[in-house]
C-alpha cells in the first residue's frame, strides 16, 4: 500500500536537499522534451469548430491538411501561427517541417507525389531522419538520465547536473534506445483502444527508472519487470497524478514557471520514492526479474554516489579546459572587462545591421560605442556564477537563464517607462512576447560560457601587461565617460532608423512600420 502523504512529505525532503540543481535539470529538460508552451497560441476551424492550438502544431496541421485535400478531395480551413524569423525559424519550417518525424515523413511524401518536388521531398526526408535520431539517441536517452539523476538524489544530497549524462557513460545506449522504442509504440497501440492506452501508461511508467538502474536489462525484462511492480499499485499512481490538478492549473496561469520551480520537480521527487518503494517491495515479494535492480549503492545516504562501485564501468570525462578560468579578478580587470564587453557588444549588433541592412546604426540606449547590456552580463556571469564553473554544462543553461533575464528585464523597462522597444523577437522560433527568443539565449549560452572559460582569462592576462595606475586611470576616465552617457540618455535615449524607430509603442501596441 502507497501512502501518498508520506510518499509527498519524503518527496519534500529530497527536493529540498540539491533544490538549485534540480531546477537546473528540470530547465535543461523542459528545453530538450520541448515543453514550454508559453508562446502565442491560434485557432484553426476545421468543420466550424474552433480548437486553441499551440503554433509548434501549426506545421503539422497544415500537413495533414494538404494531404487529406488531395487524397480525399476535401477542403480544411487553417489559420495559425509559424516562425518567420531567424535561423531556428528556417529549420523548423524548412527542413523538420513538423516537430516530428512522422509527420517529417508525410511532408516528404505531400512534397514528392503531389508538389513533384523531389530535391524538397529530399531534404524534409532528411529532416525527418534528423528527427528520428534525435528522439532516439538524445530525447529518450536524456529522459532516463533525468530519472537516474532523482535517483541518486534521493539519497546522495550533493547529486551533480551532469549524472543526467550517466546514460552515455556506460556504453548501453542501444539497449536503452530501443526498450524506451518499445515501450511508447506499444503505449501508442494500446492507446487505439483508449481505456488499454491508459492503462498501460501506467503498468510501464517505471521503465526508464528501470532502465536507469540497470541499463543493460534485457528490453523485454523491463517492460514485464514494470508491469509486475505495477499490479496493485495503478490506481495509486493515478491518484498521486491526479492529486496534482489543482498545482497544473496554477502552473497553466503562470505561464508554467510555478512548474519549472516547483511542480515538476516535486512531481518527479515523488514518482521516484514510488519507484523506490516498489522496488523494495519487488525484492521482498521476489518479484521475477527483481533480482536484477541490484544497485544498491542508491540506498546508501552519502554526500556522492560512488561511480567506481557501479554495476557498470562508467567512462571518464577527459579534461578539455587548460585555462585557469576559476581566478579571481580584481576589481579594475572586471571594469575593463565590462567595456571591452560593452564595446565588442556594440560593434557586433553594428556590423551586423551594415551587413544585413546596408546603413550604419548607432545601436543602444546610449549615444557612446557601447552597449552596456552585454558588459552588464557579462559581471554577473562571472560573479554569480563563479561556483558553478566547475560544471560547463550547467554554466551553460544558467548563463542562458540569467541573460534571458536581463534581457527581458531590460525590455520590459524600456517598453514600460519609455514606450518603445530597441529589440524585436516577434516572428522568432520559440519567442516570449518579442522579449527574448531560444535562438538568442543559444547565442547568451555559447557566448557567455567561451567568455567565462576562455575570454575572461585571456583578458585578464593583458590587462595585468597594463601597469597598474595605468589601468586604475583608465578605468576612471571610462566611468567617468560612461556616467555622462548613462545620465543624458536616461533622458534623451538613443533613437533612430534601424535603432527604435520601426518599434515605437503606441498605446500598448507595437506597430512595425
Amino acid at each position: 500500500m502507497i501512502k501518498i502523504k508520506d510518499i509527498k512529505k519524503e518527496a519534500k525532503k529530497a527536493l529540498k536537499r540539491n533544490y538549485r540543481i534540480i531546477i537546473a535539470v528540470i530547465f535543461f529538460m523542459a528545453i530538450i522534451l520541448g515543453s514550454f508552451d508559453i508562446f502565442t497560441k491560434k485557432k484553426f476551424e476545421l468543420n466550424s469548430i474552433n480548437i486553441n492550438i499551440p503554433f509548434s502544431n501549426s506545421i503539422n496541421l497544415d500537413i495533414t491538411r494538404e494531404t487529406i485535400e488531395k487524397i480525399g478531395n476535401l477542403k480544411i480551413d487553417i489559420s495559425s501561427y509559424k516562425p518567420t524569423r531567424g535561423i531556428f525559424a528556417n529549420v523548423f519550417n524548412n527542413v523538420t517541417s513538423s516537430g516530428s518525424f512522422i509527420f517529417g515523413i508525410l511532408n516528404s511524401f505531400n512534397q514528392l507525389v503531389f508538389h513533384e518536388r523531389i530535391w524538397g521531398s529530399a531534404i524534409i526526408l532528411l529532416g525527418a531522419i534528423i528527427s528520428f535520431l534525435y528522439w532516439f539517441l538524445v530525447r529518450n536517452i536524456l529522459i532516463v538520465g533525468q530519472k537516474r539523476f532523482f535517483m541518486e538524489n534521493k539519497n546522495h544530497k550533493k547529486t551533480k547536473f551532469v549524472r543526467i549524462s550517466q546514460p552515455y557513460k556506460v556504453k548501453k545506449l542501444k539497449n536503452i534506445s530501443l526498450t524506451m522504442m518499445v515501450k511508447i509504440i506499444k503505449e501508442w497501440l494500446w492507446y487505439l483502444t483508449i481505456v488499454g492506452g491508459f492503462i498501460k501508461h501506467y503498468s510501464y511508467i517505471l521503465v526508464p527508472y528501470i532502465l536507469a538502474e540497470n541499463p543493460g536489462i534485457n528490453g523485454y525484462d523491463a517492460l514485464k519487470l514494470s508491469e509486475n511492480l505495477m499490479k496493485g499499485h495503478k490506481w495509486e499512481v493515478f491518484k498521486l497524478d491526479f492529486s496534482f490538478i489543482l498545482w497544473h492549473i496554477l502552473d497553466f496561469i503562470t505561464f508554467h514557471l510555478v512548474g519549472i520551480l516547483y511542480v515538476i520537480p516535486y512531481k518527479e521527487s515523488c514518482m521516484t520514492e514510488i519507484y523506490f518503494k516498489l522496488r523494495e517491495y519487488g525484492k521482498n515479494k521476489n518479484i521475477l526479474n527483481s533480482n536484477l535492480l541490484c544497485d544498491n549503492e542508491l540506498d546508501n545516504i552519502e554526500d556522492l554516489y560512488p561511480t567506481e562501485k557501479y554495476i557498470y564501468q562508467e567512462t571518464q570525462p577527459k579534461k578539455w579546459l587548460n585555462t585557469d578560468y576559476n581566478k579571481k579578478y580584481s576589481l579594475d580587470s572586471i571594469i575593463l572587462m565590462f567595456f571591452s564587453a560593452s564595446i565588442i557588444g556594440w560593434l557586433w549588433e553594428v556590423g551586423y545591421n551594415l551587413f544585413q541592412y546596408g546603413f550604419f546604426a548607432n545601436r543602444g540606449t546610449l549615444h557612446g560605442p557601447w552597449l552596456h547590456i552585454y558588459g552588464w552580463g557579462v559581471i554577473f556571469i562571472l560573479i554569480l556564477l563563479r561556483k558553478f564553473r566547475d560544471h560547463p554544462l550547467l554554466t551553460f543553461f544558467l548563463v542562458m537563464f540569467l541573460c534571458g533575464t536581463l534581457e527581458y528585464g531590460t525590455s520590459w523597462y524600456l517598453e514600460t517607462f519609455k514606450n518603445a522597444r530597441w529589440w524585436d523577437y516577434d516572428g522568432f522560433f520559440l519567442n516570449i512576447h518579442g522579449r527574448i527568443c531560444l535562438e538568442g539565449l543559444i547565442a547568451f549560452g555559447i557566448g557567455g560560457c567561451a567568455f567565462i572559460y576562455y575570454g575572461a582569462p585571456f583578458f585578464d592576462s593583458l590587462f595585468l601587461k597594463i601597469p597598474k595606475k595605468i589601468r586604475i586611470k583608465i578605468c576612471i576616465i571610462l566611468c567617468i565617460i560612461f556616467s555622462i552617457d548613462f545620465i543624458y540618455s536616461s533622458k534623451y535615449p538613443n533613437a533612430g532608423d534601424g535603432i527604435n524607430e520601426n518599434l515605437i509603442i503606441e498605446n500598448s501596441t507595437i506597430n512595425i512600420t
